[in-house]
Parts: structure tokens; sequence; C-alpha cells
């Protein structure tokens, strides 16, 4: 019930803020609240750039795999030989 009743906030909130920003006229504060949500926008995007060795090592993974698709493991059996390692 607690993240229902947080989750009503939040659309509460929202409609709010909209309501708020739709009466805002000053250029200076619209520049802050975009450059606040474009800063958002950029933390919470996961940017991940491989090295050109890590593409190398994925490439040939790749093409190991289409050359003997019976040779990996499945995922369940993975999961459980590391929960019998580390016990997750």
């Amino acid at each position: 019930m607690n993240v229902k009743k947080n989750i009503m906030d939040l659309q509460g909130d929202i409609k709010w803020i909209q309501n708020e920003l739709n009466d805002v006229k000053d250029p200076d504060f619209i520049a802050a609240i975009k450059n606040m949500l474009q800063y958002r926008r950029k933390v919470s995007e996961p940017s991940y750039e491989l090295t050109e060795e890590q593409k190398d090592i994925l490439d040939q993974r790749l093409e190991d795999h289409k050359a003997n698709p019976a040779s990996g493991r499945s995922w369940s059996a993975v999961k459980s030989d590391l929960r019998a390692k580390y016990g997750v």
C-alpha cells in the first residue's frame, strides 16, 4: 500500500509541476529546468563504450558460438553454478 501511496503522490506532484510550468514566463527559469532534465537524462542513460580489444573478444566469441552453437551452457546451469560457488 505504501508503494501505491508514493505513486499517487508522485502523479500528483507531476501534475502540479506541469500546471505550474504552464504559467512560467521567465526564460532563465525554463533554461534551468531544461538543463536539469537534460542532465537527468544523461546520467540515467547508461553509456557503455567498449575498447577495440573488448570488441574483438566479443566478435571472436560470437564467431565461436556460430561455429558451434551447442557448446554453450544454459543460463539456468550458469546460475546454479554461481549459487553453489558464491551462495548468491
